[in-house]
């Protein structure tokens, strides 16, 4: 129940979403009632306009879409509704429906509700990272070097509140600086975690500090086949309703179940679902190799001036032994050319893909 503006009785209900004992700690604890309301496309909360309560009490009966966070710092999707209290002028009683299961406030907004799920799972990272920390354990740091995974231990040295920083060895802290994106693991993350923008890196000592952060959107096992960028001189052709496609064709990876392919035009008519033919040449223990073979467009994404394709194929026994053998001696010849940048521990890739998945 409401007068003016104020909360003046309320359930028990209601004090455990906030999580505190009574009204009067709930009052010392959120002095600004309108902050309670969170904004988000069509749903209703305090603006320069208008505040939520005079809305609410002004069209009594009638349901609104709200957001508020509850004791955990979840965001929670409830339905409002306000009564008028008869012959009790400016008493009003609210009820809120808790409705988040449902999964609703994406198709209201979903940059908000992407951002708190981003916020959300920073909060969560933030108490995982302290429990590795108080207990003197090390998370592991992934990169890509053309595919290659490079994987070294850290230790977390210092957490605020809003960052985290870690020392870790040299030759990382190179490869992050390169790629400016980096993924951690650890035994008790319940996901690897995601940096996609690293706030600082001080290689003299050799710490990175990070304080953009959330939960990859897959497990570390779900990349079953490793993906490699080709040598630079290598060939591709692609023919789409059995016409040679005219325009420039570069392979940005390969894998033994697929190709991503970057092509200048896209082709009038080309859509995922549809087949296509695909010829790829390769340089493999200083001979040429080639394979042809049908595939099935999996994605296109448009860049500024190009296209991105991911192609999915089944390669028979032949082809799919030749590209078995040709990524094992890319592998080998990535490692080699990363050990002359710098010594540094390296394995099969075997975390995450998030541009498309194998």
């Amino acid at each position: 129940m409401m007068y003016e503006g104020k909360f003046i009785l309320s359930n028990k209900r209601f004090l455990e979403f906030f999580k505190v004992d009574d009204l009067e700690s709930f009052t010392k604890e959120y002095s600004d009632i309108d902050g309670l309301l969170l904004e988000h496309k069509d749903f209703l909360y305090t603006t320069t306009e208008s505040k939520w309560y005079d809305t609410a009490v002004a069209n009594s009966g009638k349901l609104f879409h709200t957001k508020m966070k509850n004791y955990k710092g979840e965001m929670r999707h409830l339905i409002l509704k306000s009564r008028d209290i008869p012959e009790k002028d400016g008493h009003s009683i609210l009820s809120f429906d808790d409705v988040t299961e449902l999964n609703l406030m994406g198709l209201f907004d979903n940059d908000a509700t992407n951002s708190d799920t981003i916020r959300q799972d920073k909060e969560a990272i933030l108490t995982f990272m302290k429990i590795v920390k108080d207990n003197s354990a090390e998370v592991k740091i992934h990169n890509f070097y053309k595919g290659l995974t490079i994987v070294n231990p850290a230790v977390i040295s210092e957490i605020t509140e809003d960052e985290v920083t870690l020392k870790t060895s040299y030759p990382q802290l190179k490869i992050v600086k390169l790629s400016k994106f980096m993924t951690i693991s650890s035994e008790i993350f319940p996901k690897s975690v995601v940096c996609k923008s690293i706030k600082s890196i001080d290689l003299d000592n050799q710490t990175i500090v990070i304080n953009q952060m959330s939960f990859a959107p897959r497990s570390s096992v779900d990349r079953k086949f490793i993906r490699l960028e080709p040598e630079e001189k290598h060939g591709c052709t692609l023919f789409y309703k059995n016409i040679k496609f005219a325009g420039d064709v570069r392979i940005i990876d390969i894998a033994e179940v697929s190709v991503k392919i970057e092509i200048n035009a896209l082709p009038p008519g080309m859509r995922v679902n549809d087949i296509v033919k695909i010829s790829i040449n390769l340089t493999l223990h200083a001979r040429l190799i080639s394979v042809i073979t049908d595939a099935t467009i999996f994605r296109i994404d448009e860049n500024l001036r190009s296209y991105d394709i991911v192609l999915l194929y089944k390669l028979d026994i032949k082809n799919a032994d030749t590209i078995k053998e040709y990524l094992a001696s890319r592998q080998m010849a990535l490692i080699r050319e990363f050990k002359k940048m710098d010594s540094v521990e390296v394995k099969k890739a075997d975390i995450p893909c998030y541009d498309y998945q194998i």
